[in-house]
């Protein structure tokens, strides 16, 4: 008899275009090639049985949804807030777990939220039975915490995310997105907004390279307005691109290097998706010294380079020194057995 698992999320809805929605929804792939799945979620997708788009009050309670989990008797419950370790979050997951009392309780939470001294006596006493969390910093809080817990890395899929076979395609590429053939490109995918640092890209495209955003499809008030994030960005040369790309691994294909410049540990989730999806693509990474990266990749196979937001450009103009280096080597393919063991163990 397969292992029954309730999975509770807020969204499980397209497009799957940043780092939570990409980890809910290959969660739930997994979970359900796997286990005997129920999954409730406030918005999601229409055409399997088992994915119960609901709504619910904050506290994610319901008499019906009860009502369920009792008759289908699961093992696990696992819950991914989409707005992290926040106090709202495990305040839910404290609820989530009431449904029924003998089951296993998992949280999975990818990056740190600020939590208030009391909020933290709270959590001390309501604490989850596991949380897996990619963030250095959240399983900090956690140990202190006394909450038990492990660092895990995240998923990517190596179907889709895999190096070109020429330069050819590269330069196809590059032509079918009106990108230029012929000039450096170093890219970088995701939200537009204050806390990622994107400013500190500006001193590259000066430089004579291009520098090319791509953003969610969630769309930040900081990029909007006449003195906005994204005009300021657009005005000083880089190409921002924020409509939903399909195929976001092309971009990462056709780049010279991807760039990561973000320092705040709020700015993103606690291992970026878009680094491990442009190693697997082939591509050589800078970046700042982030989350857990360092601990899970340390620089793979020397493709991986490490700065400060202020030595970017010194950072490129090395890189471009190494030209001809073959980058196409990853360790995502481990990182990914890592993760496979880590969410089967947890729910064993």
């Amino acid at each position: 008899m397969k292992t029954r698992i309730v999975l509770f999320t807020e969204f499980l809805d397209p497009p799957y275009d940043e780092g939570i929605k990409k980890t809910s929804y290959n969660l739930f792939t997994e979970l359900d090639a796997k286990y005997d799945l129920l999954v409730y979620c406030r918005k999601g997708f229409k055409g399997k049985e088992n994915v119960k788009t609901v709504n619910t009050n904050k506290l994610f309670y319901s008499k019906s949804i009860s009502y369920r989990i009792k008759h289908f008797k699961p093992d696990v419950i696992i819950y991914l807030p989409f707005a992290s370790a926040t106090f709202a979050s495990f305040l839910r997951m404290r609820n989530i777990s009431r449904y029924y009392a003998s089951a296993q309780k998992i949280m999975i939470a990818l990056q740190p939220k600020p939590i208030n001294k009391w909020q933290q006596v709270i959590i001390k006493t309501i604490k989850p039975q596991l949380v897996l969390t990619p963030s250095p910093e959240l399983k900090q809080f956690l140990d202190f915490s006394n909450i038990s817990n492990k660092l895990f890395p995240l998923y990517t899929d190596l179907n889709r995310f895999k190096p070109l076979l020429s330069e050819s395609s590269k330069i196809k590429l590059r032509e079918k997105y009106n990108l230029p053939k012929d000039r450096f490109i170093i890219s970088h995918v995701g939200h537009l907004n204050e806390g990622r640092n994107l400013l500190s890209l500006i001193p590259l495209q000066s430089s004579d390279y291009q520098v090319v955003i791509i953003g969610s499809s969630s769309t930040p008030t900081d990029s909007i307005g006449p003195d906005s994030l994204r005009n300021k960005l657009i005005g000083a040369g880089i190409i921002v691109i924020d409509d939903y790309l399909d195929k976001i691994e092309e971009i990462y294909q056709l780049s010279d290097l991807y760039i990561f410049p973000v320092i705040n540990n709020t700015g993103s989730v606690g291992l970026p998706l878009s680094i491990l999806e442009a190693r697997a693509c082939g591509i050589p990474v800078l970046t700042t010294d982030f989350g857990s990266l360092k601990k899970f990749l340390d620089d793979d196979c020397k493709a991986i380079f490490y700065s400060e937001p202020d030595e970017f450009l010194s950072s490129v103009k090395m890189i471009i020194g190494k030209e001809g280096n073959d980058y196409t080597n990853s360790n995502i393919s481990k990182l990914n057995r890592k993760y496979f063991n880590i969410i089967y163990g947890a729910i064993s």
